[in-house]
């Protein structure tokens, strides 16, 4: 009861700190990069910040119209510009997050041996180095034509070299990810919070996953996202890091020989039949079949940062090509380092019964598991609001744009979302499905699409003015973005169809 009181206790006090002042749109962003009129916020714990930029993705205040705004006033100073060592820890913290809790439930699609978990961690690599290259990619893209105005966004990079007329496309990518991310961290609030219940000896309906979501969404995130000033949430992003490095340390304590989960174990018979550790029953067959999609759709999710690639070139110290390379190097690198020590501790431990979030398998009277939940909880309902500020946005600018943003229209459109997100919240019991469907849809296209069209029409007007000469090199890089392009539309059609079999139909796969 102490622990469920206790979690109660530091949600409110996070909330009490945040300020609410006059509506205005907030510069969230990863700290030290010069904040903007604009938001960043980070998907899947996160998870991957996003920011957004130019007059397709703006909130304007109340009483008035959406505007646009000069690039160029976001630029940071010099002063305010990252070392190599901040804007690592932050590009980490921007990428890693609770979105990575579900991986072990795509190696458990793949069958329960536990040397499954060595081409899981190849194929994460394979998968990281290829987003890490896109990322590069994007933050390279808005200085290879000197004589052109750089480009602060995805979606200005995407006006600029492919055309307004298809713009639609970058925002709708903008409102479906953070859109996505709020109903994942939903469904992720439900299961942490009822193990928390039943950590504190409550039954039935006080305890399920229902009466959680309801009552954390009225009585938390309902008051969070009609805060009109979002900026004090920004500390509760720490609470992500420290959740998923404290969910390690669990977890590896958890998988040592003779372990609690282990037969016989202090914890094994109080964990449902469904949830405890299974191998050894289907083998690897499945590292050969169409599940293996369901893993690389889950992998994009754990690598989506891409929104945020112009923020960390543009806010480097002394940022050239060669330090974002090495900037980008670094830091996809140790994430794919803890994207694979969370999975492969998590399958060797439950095997074949990995749930789609993983603390879901550890016992309400794990104490250990039980902090983690409270930690990532924290994490979760700091940056809901942030998702939700996000989506408003776009929504505005998809389907409102150049009509007064009133606080009336912003209230009521807070109520609708959150009606929307809690009631399919209700409906999908599965995160791990959402943090496939994300990868599988959204993930292809921000990673390995929209970099690459951008790239192939950006150096093909860049060759007909002359300014770019052709080469073998450059040659090989436009053949290797036309596969990434037909590689992320054939992932996006195949995996996201792996993801909806395996949820609602997983023998046909």
């Amino acid at each position: 009861m102490a622990i469920f009181r206790s979690s109660f206790f530091i949600i409110s006090l996070f909330s009490a700190r945040c300020p609410s002042d006059a509506f205005q749109v907030p510069a969230f962003k990863t700290a030290g990069i010069h904040s903007s009129p604009h938001y960043t916020l980070n998907t899947l714990s996160r998870g991957p910040s996003q920011k957004h930029q130019s007059s397709r993705t703006r909130i304007a205040p109340p009483n008035s119209s959406a505007s646009s705004s000069d690039a160029s006033e976001n630029v940071p100073s010099e002063s305010s510009k990252q070392s190599m060592s901040s804007a690592t820890f932050n590009l980490v913290k921007a990428i890693v997050g609770a979105g990575v809790l579900a991986l072990p439930s795509g190696i458990a699609a793949l069958g329960d041996a536990p040397s499954l978990i060595i081409p899981a961690a190849l194929l994460m690599f394979i998968l990281g180095s290829l987003s890490a290259y896109s990322f590069y990619m994007i933050g390279r893209l808005s200085h290879l034509d000197g004589d052109k105005e750089t480009t602060n966004s995805l979606s200005a990079a995407w006006e600029q070299e492919v055309g307004e007329n298809s713009a639609w496309v970058v925002s709708l990518s903008c409102f479906l990810v953070p859109l996505g991310a709020a109903l994942t961290y939903s469904i992720m609030l439900g299961d942490m919070l009822s193990s928390l219940a039943c950590s504190a000896g409550l039954k039935g309906f006080a305890a399920s996953r229902q009466a959680s979501i309801l009552g954390i969404t009225a009585s938390v995130l309902f008051p969070l996202c009609n805060l009109k000033s979002l900026a004090a949430l920004s500390v509760m992003s720490i609470a992500g890091v420290g959740g998923v490095f404290m969910t390690c340390l669990v977890m590896l304590l958890r998988n040592l020989p003779g372990g609690p989960y282990s037969a016989g174990g202090a914890f094994l018979s109080t964990v449902a039949p469904s949830m405890q550790p299974s191998f050894g029953i289907v083998g690897s067959k499945g590292v050969l079949s169409p599940s293996v999609l369901i893993l690389v759709s889950m992998a994009a999710t754990s690598y989506l940062a891409h929104f945020s690639a112009h923020d960390f070139y543009d806010g480097l110290k002394d940022s050239s090509k060669a330090r974002f390379a090495k900037l980008t190097g670094i830091s996809f690198s140790i994430t794919a380092i803890v994207n694979c020590i969370v999975m492969s501790l998590g399958f060797l431990t439950f095997g074949g019964n990995c749930s789609g979030m993983i603390l879901n398998n550890y016992s309400p009277k794990d104490i250990g598991a039980s902090l983690c939940r409270i930690v990532t909880s924290i994490s979760l309902i700091g940056s809901y609001p942030l998702f939700m500020r996000a989506i408003k946005s776009t929504y505005f600018e998809l389907f409102q744009r150049g009509k007064v943003v009133t606080d009336d229209m912003n209230k009521k459109t807070t109520r609708a979302f959150l009606a929307f997100l809690t009631g399919m919240a209700l409906i999908l019991e599965d995160a791990g499905f959402m943090v496939g469907m994300m990868g599988a849809v959204m993930g292809s296209a921000i990673i390995y699409m929209f970099p690459s069209i951008i790239f192939l029409k950006l150096t093909s007007r860049l060759i007909k003015e002359g300014k770019m000469k052709k080469s073998r090199g450059l040659s090989s890089e436009r053949l290797a973005n036309k596969f990434m392009i037909g590689m992320g539309a054939l992932l996006g059609i195949l995996g996201g169809t792996a993801t909806v079999l395996n949820t609602f139909a997983p023998g046909v796969l």
